[in-house]
């Protein structure tokens, strides 16, 4: 056994004694004052000062709870356990403005670099979070793809430079258009953002056109404006041109000046909060708005560590208080019959069972409040009531708190029934190295999984060997298992058929509930099936045209060829025997 924080041992070893001392001198004061005030058998019968032995067994008792508060403050751990570490955050895409406007210095030094400190501060605040470069002038590119690596984009913001783009101008309708098109393919609803830093001044645009995707997707643009009001000349292009400004097209040195007004659209039709550079006060309320966009589960490992035992020591401390308070109700309960002319009986039946009570009145709650179980309850039945986001929130809580099969379980159905099949098939592999009863129903729908997720991924061979892996795992468990039989087969026929056309012909998620292409038959899913059957491609329109009208036969065909192509079971396997879990002690 070791201990979390061994310097509370050392404490409670100084603290104890010392206490333990003070109680045991108290009882000797107590007793001898009650001899000089009268016989103790007297005083015993005649009031509720009680007898001395129950004042030293009080005695013992307290020094006994504080001693064992000490040893559950340690963490004492036993043992281990498989703990999955998740790293939680968001996708914020910093979309920057590198034009020739740029390089004014009417903030000082220029607008560039404050604008680059600003943002970095911005970004920065939040180190979990995946953060992806857009830069743009009169045309915009993605710089560097959304990332963790938070040193990387350091290294790209601090290199980017006007000189990096061929068009000076500057064009913000394009540069948001851009961002919408890379968020098409990256994060997941309600947890993405646009954090856009520029002067404002731009081409002649339509912003509510520009601003269509991430309006669509629910992605707020947060902009930070860089500059004054009064602006200042635009510098030239290189240090060797004849002149030290820029000129326009009638020899006038050209100017640049704040734009707010369409930083201040581009905010407000998006949901997202405008703040200049230069106010502190805008950018912490920038700040704190960019902060509740909800974060979102961007990774997680297993690894094993020691199992907290701390339950043991906390239920034996309470024990000892309870038995201390027995000890005063009890004495009070024999002097109430003795002024009854009766005699107080040895035991206490009511007294017993009354102190049982108030036992496992605490108890049943010390167990119940191991490391989140409240939000492994709560996910549970968000769960039953079909709030599936809200479920996979609180099983993740709950999975940081105390990482243990079941909950992994749960989380990955949860993941599941909301189509995030990766991050379910993550969930899953945790909950198939747990408790053997656990394992078969895990594999099962680690394998439903991977073959979804293999529909809407460009190279898909890989995940449908793991799937073929997780299926025979789970009929290694129970060859009596026919779903997982069916399956199998529908997972190698995939591969097959992958092999034969070079290629997936679920790609670029055209296959989505019936919808797009596909050279196999198949039906127009049902969105609330959850685990539904497997999106099949349908010979018809992507948004279900009707078709001629089919005649019995050929229905009976089109039905027997849709069957083939899904898995068995549209629903997450769920556990025998309900999804309670085992308490740490």
């Amino acid at each position: 056994m070791t201990f979390a924080w061994p310097w509370v041992l050392l404490l409670g070893a100084i603290v104890v004694p010392l206490v333990a001392r003070a109680l045991r001198q108290g009882a000797r004061r107590r007793a001898t004052e009650l001899r000089e005030f009268g016989e103790p058998a007297v005083l015993a019968r005649a009031s509720t000062l009680g007898r001395e032995r129950t004042a030293a067994h009080r005695a013992w008792l307290q020094t006994a709870a504080l001693g064992l508060g000490f040893l559950a403050l340690a963490r004492p751990q036993l043992g281990e356990r498989q703990a999955e570490l998740a790293r939680t955050g968001r996708d914020v895409l910093l979309v920057f403005d590198l034009s020739r406007s740029m390089t004014v210095t009417d903030v000082a030094p220029t607008r560039l670099a404050a604008g680059k400190a600003a943002a970095w501060e911005t970004v920065s605040a939040s180190p979990g979070d995946r953060i992806g470069l857009v830069v743009f002038g009169g045309s915009a590119f993605l710089q560097l793809p959304l990332t963790s690596d938070h040193a990387a984009l350091r290294l790209f913001l601090d290199a980017a430079t006007p000189d990096d783009l061929g068009d000076p101008a500057t064009d913000i309708g394009n540069a948001l258009a851009t961002a919408g098109k890379v968020f098409e393919h990256e994060g997941d609803p309600g947890h993405r953002a646009v954090l856009l830093v520029s002067d404002g001044e731009t081409a002649e645009g339509d912003l509510e056109a520009a601003t269509a995707g991430l309006r669509a997707e629910e992605i707020p643009v947060f902009a930070l404006g860089v500059g004054t009001t009064g602006g200042g000349p635009v510098p030239a292009d290189s240090s060797e041109a004849p002149e030290k400004f820029h000129r326009d097209y009638i020899g006038r040195v050209a100017e640049s000046r704040l734009d707010e007004n369409v930083l201040r659209q581009a905010a407000k039709l998006t949901g997202g909060t405008y703040a200049r550079v230069s106010r502190g006060e805008e950018r912490a309320q920038l700040e704190t708005a960019l902060s509740r966009i909800s974060s979102r589960v961007l990774s997680a490992r297993t690894s094993a560590e020691r199992a907290d035992r701390y339950q043991w020591p906390l239920a034996l401390a309470v024990l000892a208080l309870i038995g201390d308070a027995a000890l005063v109700a009890l004495g009070a309960r024999a002097h109430r019959h003795r002024r009854a002319g009766a005699i107080a009986p040895a035991t206490s039946a009511p007294r017993t069972v009354s102190a049982a009570l108030a036992l496992l009145a605490i108890l049943v709650p010390v167990a119940g409040c191991s490391r989140g179980s409240l939000d492994a309850r709560t996910g549970q039945r968000l769960y039953a009531e079909g709030e599936f986001a809200a479920a996979a929130q609180a099983l993740d809580r709950a999975l940081a708190a105390d990482s243990t099969p079941v909950r992994a379980y749960n989380a990955g159905n949860a993941y599941y029934r909301m189509r995030r099949y990766e991050v379910a098939a993550a969930r899953y592999r945790v909950a198939a190295a747990g408790p053997a009863a656990l394992r078969q129903p895990s594999a099962f729908n680690l394998g439903n999984a991977l073959v979804r997720a293999a529909e809407e991924a460009p190279e898909r061979g890989q995940l449908l060997f793991d799937a073929i892996e997780a299926y025979e795992e789970a009929l290694r468990l129970d060859p009596a298992d026919q779903d997982a039989k069916w399956n199998l087969e529908l997972a190698l026929k995939r591969l097959d058929e992958d092999r034969m056309a070079g290629g997936s012909s679920g790609r670029g998620r055209e296959a989505d509930y019936g919808r797009g292409n596909m050279n196999v038959p198949g039906y127009e899913g049902n969105p609330d099936a959850a685990t539904g059957a497997m999106a099949g491609g349908g010979f018809g329109a992507g948004e279900g045209e009707s078709v001629e009208e089919l005649d019995a036969e050929e229905a009976r065909q089109l039905l027997e060829a849709v069957q083939r192509e899904q898995l068995a079971t549209h629903e997450g396997r769920p556990l025998q025997g309900g999804s309670s879990e085992g308490r740490d002690w």
